[in-house]
Order: C-alpha cells, then structure tokens, then sequence
C-alpha cells in the first residue's frame, strides 16, 4: 500500500549527511546509486547505511526510509 504522502510513482526518503537532514524524492524503484547520483556525489566516495549498517549500492529503496550518507576518507 502506497504511504498517503507519495505522489503517485515517487517515494520519500530522509537523508542524513553532512550534520543536516533532508527529504529527497525519488523514483519507486530507486537504489542509492540513484539517490547519491541525485544529490550529486560520487558512489565510490560515499557509504549509504540504513539504521546504521551499509546497504548494496543496488537494492531497492522504500518510501520513508531514513539513511545516513557517510564521506569516505581515506590517507595516510
């Protein structure tokens, strides 16, 4: 059953990232390949965690899921 907040074919996703919080909207079958190319960064940069554990760049996103985008870093 479709949340009564979706417009018809979209969902609704909070994103946590950079210490603010957000709504995207996206497409019903989007992954966080989609999203991170929405919100303009680069997937080999960045972790998407669901209730803090990461989630396959290509598994499908449900309406109201709440994630967390993480910067990867890396040096020495």
């Amino acid at each position: 059953m479709k949340s009564p907040r979706s417009i018809q074919g979209t969902m609704k996703i909070i994103v946590d990232r950079n210490g603010g919080r957000e709504e995207v909207e996206m497409p019903e079958s989007a992954s966080p390949i989609d999203l991170l190319d929405r919100l303009c960064l680069l997937p080999d940069a960045h972790i998407v965690l669901r209730a803090g554990v990461p989630i396959p760049i290509d598994e499908q996103l449900a309406d109201g899921d709440t994630l967390k985008i993480v910067k990867v870093a890396s040096g020495g």
